[in-house]
């Protein structure tokens, strides 16, 4: 939620999250059901914003879906950041250098030889649902 970007919120439980992080909330289930719906047309490689590897590991197996994760450690996470532009607010000072092009969550559909189909796939999901495949097929087989 851009509104609460940057601000840590609490519940009445003491759980804490970062305002931008809401957006993920609301979108996580939906990408769940996008993902079941697709079968094997799909693979999702979640790159996490978390702070830890443990709460990074944490986050994909209570949150998201069986898909693929890119490792804590290691460069392969800031690397990817940077390459396209996106982490969540309270990174981007650590990942100076870096044209913030998004936050998260952010859904990128890539090609198998790395060419963007889609940046803004979060929201063509939302607008279009599972339709959104056939569209990505397309413009995949376009070239």
């Amino acid at each position: 939620m851009l509104l609460l970007q940057g601000v840590t919120l609490t519940n009445a439980n003491g759980e804490i999250v970062q305002g931008e992080a809401l957006d993920c909330r609301a979108f996580q289930p939906k990408l769940n059901k996008f993902y079941d719906a697709a079968g094997d047309n799909l693979d999702i490689v979640f790159v996490g914003s978390d702070a830890t590897a443990e709460d990074q590991f944490i986050h994909l197996k209570d949150k998201q879906g069986p898909w693929w994760m890119v490792p804590f450690e290691g460069d392969t996470r800031t690397r990817l950041k940077r390459f396209f532009g996106v982490c969540a607010k309270a990174e981007e000072n650590d990942l100076i250098p870096i044209s913030r092009c998004g936050g998260i969550p952010t859904l990128i559909v890539i090609r198998s030889d790395g060419e963007v189909v889609d940046f803004h796939a979060a929201n063509t999901v939302e607008r279009d649902g599972i339709k959104a495949l056939t569209k990505w097929r397309e413009l995949m087989t376009s070239k």
